[in-house]
């Protein structure tokens, strides 16, 4: 339920507010930073493709744990850390999304693997509506035994111009599963 009343937010706000890129958001990419602890490594069983089965989460790690690509829940677009994506929407608008800080994080004590994803602005025009803000997703899970799957509860903060969400309803959450994309598939 809380699902479809954020999604029919969305619509009614991308209705009311205007195209102005605020002011009060940073507009330079952020890093990404990897933490391992114990002074650990990155395991290379972590390293590929995994894809979730909702929401359209996906990762891509390289070696050391850095990202390569992330496609997010917001618009289901794929990001890379540090970069700035534009893309062309449907009428003829634009979308910019500006990611910000984002942190790997991994305890080999626990198989836990949390990504911490700050998107500093997001903007999509569709046809005459505009929806901007900023949201930060924790995705926080344990790595199966084999190095197959990785469960996690994805955590969202989002902060949408004219669409305020009561703080007892944050964080926004959801079960994702991701699973090990084999190479060549």
């Amino acid at each position: 339920m809380k699902r479809l009343l954020f999604l029919f937010g969305i619509i009614l706000v991308s209705g009311i507010t205007g195209c102005q890129e605020p002011s009060n958001y940073s507009m330079a990419p952020g890093s990404l930073e990897v933490m391992v602890e114990d002074d650990g490594h990155f395991p290379e069983f972590l390293v590929g493709k995994w894809m979730g089965d909702k929401d359209g989460w996906a990762f891509i790690f390289e070696p050391g744990g850095t990202i390569l690509v992330a496609r997010i829940a917001m618009g289901r677009t794929e990001v890379k850390p540090g970069k700035v994506t534009t893309l062309d929407t449907y009428g003829g608008g634009k979308a910019v999304y500006i990611p910000g800080d984002w942190k790997v994080i991994y305890s080999p004590a626990y198989r836990e693997l949390t990504v911490d994803i700050v998107m500093n602005y997001i903007k999509v025009e569709i046809r005459d509506k505009v929806f901007q803000g900023k949201t930060r997703d924790l995705v926080t899970g344990t790595v199966s035994e084999d190095g197959n799957l990785w469960r996690t509860v994805v955590s969202s903060f989002p902060e949408y111009e004219g669409f305020p969400m009561d703080p007892n309803d944050l964080p926004v959450t959801n079960d994702v599963v991701f699973t090990k994309i084999k190479e060549g598939k």
